[in-house]
């Protein structure tokens, strides 16, 4: 990788805990200006780090509080952003990075002033895809007529983000039916969405034809529904549509 794709992380030495740990690390990242932004560590590395440390803590997650565990996923979502919008390169016309590490599969398509394309093609995850008219906002940024997004596909922050944290009216058995995933515009001044982005999420365990199938998005401290919903579901995936990234 050429020097835009790493950052100067220290040695996390004297942290008794994983927990300790991860809080060092996620400190470095939050703290990185854009000038440090370019030397020693490879960004997928940095990404591996906070990954598989906060993998570490979801495994002896019954023994952390879910306020804790609410904000360490948070706090690693804005992180790994942070990290991913290093690898968005300037383009006249498109570009896209793809990458998997083990406990994430990341997808990233750039598109600028000068693009032939109609539609950016589907963004595919071994579990999940995704659909945005990434096209239409870059048109609408006025000033660079360019857009970026990162289509990032988890395997275990389920076990940190619980569908616990979604609350119902009834007590009811909760299940992640699909990976968590993240969609997130990067580099780009204007946000809003132009149309809804619809993903389709392949359910990763067996389907209760008994259940209700809700479409969710993490805000903060909980699971919910406001702009999400199923546009069409049967036993082996959904498809969520949304008017909104949160």
């Amino acid at each position: 990788m050429n020097s835009v794709d790493r950052i100067n992380i220290t040695p996390l030495e004297g942290c008794n805990s994983q927990t300790e740990k991860l809080q060092n690390l996620l400190e470095q990242i939050k703290n990185i200006t854009d000038q440090e932004f370019t030397l020693t560590t490879p960004v997928t590395d940095v990404l591996n780090m906070v990954l598989n440390t906060s993998g570490e803590i979801s495994e002896s997650s019954s023994s952390v509080s879910p306020a804790e565990l609410a904000s360490y996923g948070n706090n690693v979502l804005k992180a790994n952003e942070k990290l991913i919008s290093r690898l968005v390169k300037p383009t006249d016309t498109n570009d896209s990075v793809s990458f998997t590490l083990a406990a994430v599969e990341v997808e990233i398509f750039m598109v600028g002033p000068s693009v032939t394309l109609d539609k950016i093609p589907r963004l595919v995850t071994t579990n999940s895809s995704v659909d945005i008219d990434l096209i239409g906002i870059a048109k609408n940024n006025n000033e660079t007529r360019s857009s970026a997004v990162a289509f990032m596909s988890y395997n275990t922050m389920e076990n940190i983000l619980k569908p616990d944290f979604f609350n119902t009216s009834t007590d009811t058995i909760k299940t992640m039916m699909s990976t968590v995933i993240s969609v997130t515009l990067l580099k780009t001044t204007n946000t809003n969405l132009t149309k809804p982005v619809n993903f389709t999420l392949k359910h990763i365990r067996e389907f209760d034809p008994d259940g209700s199938l809700s479409c969710v998005y993490w805000s903060i401290s909980e699971w919910i529904v406001d702009g999400c919903s199923v546009l069409e579901t049967n036993s082996s995936y959904t498809v969520c549509s949304c008017v909104h990234l949160s």
